[in-house]
């Protein structure tokens, strides 16, 4: 039964006082599989904890804080489920608040749809946090999507809390095209956020989308989102290592879809730093999908030590001469797999494969993959120390997300259906 049904008729049998345990705040609205539902709903202003011992109920757009005013923190333990039964539940953190969010690998964190047996995208909204760390939009500021608040500013270093071991499935909500709700909606996020372990499964728009902010990301994993896999646009500057696509064939599109702004040379421009990424793409006749990375609108990218293969279209595709002369585009020890390597359009003047270079340690060829992990004869088995130059980076001396058939940082907290 779905939890709106459970909820109806278990408030009919109980007396208020039996569910008087739900925090001020919210609303006791019965048991189901024998935890008691709360129901979240409206701003709060005040510090919100969630325990893992009921079931916490979006109801409508919940938002945390009041954009710089009247901040505050929603905790969340390990082991907690929220879930939302429509497109209009989600979850805000407005600028200057924050969210702690911190399951474990027995434990994670799980938002998710009201049934536990639907498993379609759209069935909710998302995950929504706002910052105060730069974006390149003029004024410094905008307005997210899906009337989600304002976001940006000038802390680099600005601080939203902490996201790990979180699994955010079968969300995603188109409330107008091009105005949609992703799975995790990093909005202006600065780099004292802590962001490592997240799954988006199943999103009916991108997993996670990046708009603007200098906010990190480790063990990211994007499995069966209809739109694109990972987004950013408005001068995204983070970081990101170990990150898995995987694109499921009913519906898909471009793994990576980067831009930095209509204006582009407006700042600052995009230009993440990314190693150690594994995309797996839906390549053949019936099945949906774009190319591993769409880089476009005068984005940089520093992409290292990453593997992508089998996508519909070709592996790599630079979308304008903005792109492809800004001196911004650096690809080294990477392998790209796909029926074509590079997709160009008609009328383009620049090359691709003048930038993916053997020079840099790149290839065309097959990583020779097992699951996610390379077998032992993969090129992607380098042996020697190819980590960034950056302190962020974990030291790796191979390509991809994954080292090994023993490394499984991915498996145990995920979700892994492909239903």
């Amino acid at each position: 039964m779905k939890l709106k049904t459970l909820i109806a008729s278990a408030c009919t049998l109980a007396s208020v006082a039996s569910y008087a345990a739900c925090p001020a705040g919210t609303s006791s609205l019965g048991t189901v599989d024998g935890k008691e539902a709360c129901g979240l709903s409206g701003r709060y202003t005040s510090d919100v904890f969630l325990t893992s011992d009921k079931l916490w109920v979006l109801q409508g757009d919940v938002r945390i804080g009041n954009d710089n005013k009247e901040n505050a923190a929603i905790t969340i333990l390990p082991g907690t489920k929220i879930v939302g039964q429509s497109g209009a539940d989600f979850l805000l953190i407005t600028r200057g608040s924050k969210i702690f969010a911190e399951g474990t690998e027995k434990a994670p964190i799980v938002f998710t749809g009201a049934s536990s047996t639907n498993t379609a995208r759209g069935q909710w909204g998302g995950l929504i946090i706002n910052g105060n760390a730069p974006i390149n939009k003029n004024g410094g500021e905008a307005e997210g999507e899906g009337n989600t608040g304002f976001y940006g500013g000038s802390d680099i270093a600005d601080n939203s809390g902490v996201l790990k071991y979180v699994r955010v499935e079968y969300a995603g909500y188109e409330i107008t095209p091009d105005n949609e709700l992703n799975g995790i909606a990093f909005q202006g996020v600065g780099n004292g956020t802590v962001v490592d372990y997240i799954q988006v499964h199943k999103n009916a728009d991108d997993g996670v989308e990046f708009f603007g902010g200098t906010v990190d990301v480790k063990h990211v994993v994007l499995t069966g989102n209809k739109d694109d896999s990972m987004d950013w646009t408005y001068g995204w500057t983070g970081r990101g290592q170990f990150i898995i696509i995987d694109q499921f064939s009913d519906k898909a599109n471009n793994g990576i879809e980067a831009d930095s702004s209509k204006i582009v040379d407006a700042t600052p421009r995009s230009n993440p730093i990314l190693s150690n990424m594994t995309f797996i793409g839906t390549e053949g006749e019936s099945a949906k999908g774009g190319s591993a990375m769409l880089l476009r609108r005068g984005t940089g990218a520093e992409i290292y030590n990453s593997i992508f293969t089998g996508f519909k279209k070709g592996c790599i595709d630079i979308d304008d001469k903005q792109t492809a002369d800004a001196d911004m585009i650096l690809f080294e020890n990477n392998i790209v797999s796909c029926k074509k390597a590079f997709e160009a359009e008609a009328g383009e003047t620049w090359s691709v494969a003048d930038l993916f270079t053997a020079e840099y340690g790149n290839t065309i060829q097959d990583p020779m993959l097992e699951g996610y992990a390379p077998k032992a004869e993969s090129p992607a088995n380098i042996g020697d120390d190819v980590t960034p130059f950056d302190p962020f980076f974990t030291a790796v001396d191979y390509l991809g997300a994954v080292k090994d058939q023993n490394d499984t940082w991915y498996k145990s907290w995920t979700n892994s259906s492909r239903n």
